[in-house]
């Protein structure tokens, strides 16, 4: 197969069938495990807030006021 056996291992248990006491692997059933781990699509909240947006545009462009706090390098 091309693999470790250490990665062959950990996919069967990770993806077996848990319906019996015995270890069954099935393709459909580590198909259905992987599609529950997949992270849903989010959108960024850069892109849904512009207020946000604005903010730390402003703040990368050097507009806004340092943090309180912030340090500034020594000249």
């Amino acid at each position: 197969m091309g693999r470790s056996p250490s990665t062959i291992s950990r996919e069967l248990r990770r993806n077996a069938s848990t319906r019996t006491y015995d270890v069954e692997y099935r393709a459909t059933v580590a198909q259905w495990h992987a599609e529950r781990r997949v992270r849903r699509p989010k959108t960024a909240k850069l892109a849904a807030n512009q207020q946000l947006r604005e903010y730390v545009q402003e703040r990368l462009a050097g507009q806004g006021a340092p943090a309180p706090g912030a340090r500034t390098a020594a000249t």
